[in-house]
């Protein structure tokens, strides 16, 4: 069932209901018809259960940010490791352990599953784990960054969180950076509100969130505006066109779930939608990571021990 019949059947009423569409929105870009029920409880339970996913408080999962943004992590990695890493090289085939001039004992695919469907395998992935894959997909994910003056809500008491039952953006987060003199209300628009409001004309969709927050704290908020930037993941090719995490459906995870971690030969699967601890955030990317290399060293250790 989807997680909005698992709702009705529970006696869930609007408001509940309208509760829980703030959370699928804000965790997969999805309305709650559109997702398995089975799907979003093991999600949830996959972060130590919903508050701690959607809590700020320490070891929760909206708890640290990183100041220099996370793209830091990938960049200061690529630096530790001088002449290995190829750009602008993207992965279109895996055929019997050939990736691209590379010919490896084990291949490690760690891109997001939606990426995954683009790239032809040599022998063919198991019909049960293509099923699986093919069916993860994302909603829909926008973030606008509201730059202002001064923290005014700060001042009018407001921590800056906001969680709405109107739209068009579902969340606001302050995503502030005092050090650097930055204060930044971050917008999300997503599910059927964002795509809605996405299809509308650049200055309509500026004032629709303008409008938002000053119904919220009023006209300082365009006495303080300073600068608006937005990101759309929809168009990013290299994410599967979408953020944060893809989703299945109905019925597949009761069927095929169990091939979500399960090599095929020698290609292993990594990436934050396989982990069992944090799916869906960077620390379920690393976790996976870990999860896969130890495996792979493993397996190599015992090919060389028959030799």
């Amino acid at each position: 069932m989807t997680f909005l019949e698992y709702l009705q059947q529970l006696g869930g009423n609007s408001e509940a209901i309208a509760t829980a569409a703030v959370w699928t929105r804000a965790m997969l870009g999805r309305e709650p018809e559109d997702v398995g029920a089975l799907f979003f409880l093991l999600y949830c339970k996959a972060g130590g259960g919903l508050v701690q996913m959607r809590s700020d408080r320490k070891n929760g999962g909206q708890y640290l940010r990183v100041r220099e943004g996370t793209q830091a992590f990938s960049t200061n990695l690529a630096k530790s490791l001088p002449g290995v890493i190829e750009y602008n090289t993207p992965v279109t085939t895996v055929e019997n352990g050939r990736v691209g001039k590379y010919q490896a004992r084990k291949v490690i695919c760690a891109v997001p599953l939606p990426v995954v469907k683009r790239i032809t395998f040599t022998p063919e992935l198991p019909s049960a784990k293509r099923k699986l894959f093919d069916s993860y997909k994302y909603g829909y994910y926008q973030k606008v960054m509201v730059i202002f003056k001064t923290p005014f809500w700060n001042e009018q008491g407001s921590c800056g969180l906001i969680q709405s039952f109107k739209g068009p953006v579902a969340v606001v987060r302050d995503t502030s950076s005092p050090a650097d003199s930055l204060h930044v209300l971050t917008c999300f628009l997503a599910g059927s509100w964002g795509l809605a409001w996405s299809k509308k004309p650049e200055d309509e969709r500026r004032e629709a969130v303008l409008k938002q927050l000053e119904d919220i704290y009023g006209p300082k908020v365009r006495q303080e505006l300073a600068d608006m930037v937005g990101h759309q993941w929809n168009d990013d090719e290299w994410t599967g066109y979408g953020c944060p995490s893809p989703s299945t459906g109905p019925g597949i995870l009761s069927s095929v779930g169990t091939e979500l971690t399960r090599p095929a030969g020698d290609v292993h699967f990594a990436g934050t939608e396989t982990s069992d601890v944090w799916r869906g955030l960077m620390e379920g990317a690393v976790r996976s990571g870990e999860r896969e290399a130890e495996l792979v060293i493993k397996e190599l250790k015992d090919m060389t021990a028959k030799l």
